[in-house]
């Protein structure tokens, strides 16, 4: 409203902006409401996927306290001979475990991260086209106060973009 090419006589019409600034502050509004719920859907997806994982996480961390204390007690013996034998016996048998820990915890990893690689997928697409919309309405809108301004008769138009 306050652009120097739109401030002569013959094109600042307010009832076009009396309009139009409603109809664009609608858009804006419906983009931060858009883009609103694409990051909560994406929230609420992530912390199923996390919540999935749950009771894999709480068995590996079992597994390795349950392992690190078998280990560990072998400190508290009192001879060295019988430290080293004690590791001696119980390090290759818990070994095996933590193999398999490591193991299930890469196989669990990939797996919880190509599922977070498609929710982001989705929460771009969701973003993107709340982006695209928001554009695209926002621009037919500019489109039609610019053609308002340089007409100069304010008439109510019959037509409006909508979402």
């Amino acid at each position: 409203m306050n652009a120097q090419s739109l401030r002569t006589a013959t094109t600042l019409n307010m009832n076009c902006f009396d309009w139009y600034l409603p109809i664009l502050k609608g858009h804006s509004d419906q983009y931060e409401e858009d883009y609103k719920v694409c990051v909560e859907k994406f929230n609420a997806a992530k912390w199923l996927i996390d919540s999935n994982y749950g009771i894999a996480r709480n068995g590996i961390t079992s597994k390795a306290k349950e392992t690190c204390d078998a280990l560990e007690r072998c400190s508290h013996e009192e001879e060295n001979s019988e430290v080293f034998e004690c590791y001696s016996k119980t390090a290759p048998e818990y070994s095996v475990i933590l193999n398999t820990i490591g193991n299930n915890a890469t196989d669990l990893n990939k797996q919880l991260i190509g599922e977070l690689a498609l929710i982001d997928f989705d929460l771009d697409f969701c973003q993107t086209t709340a982006e695209r919309v928001y554009k695209e309405d926002s621009a037919a809108s500019f489109e039609e106060l610019n053609a308002c301004l340089e007409d100069g008769n304010w008439s109510q138009p019959t037509t409006t973009v909508s979402n």
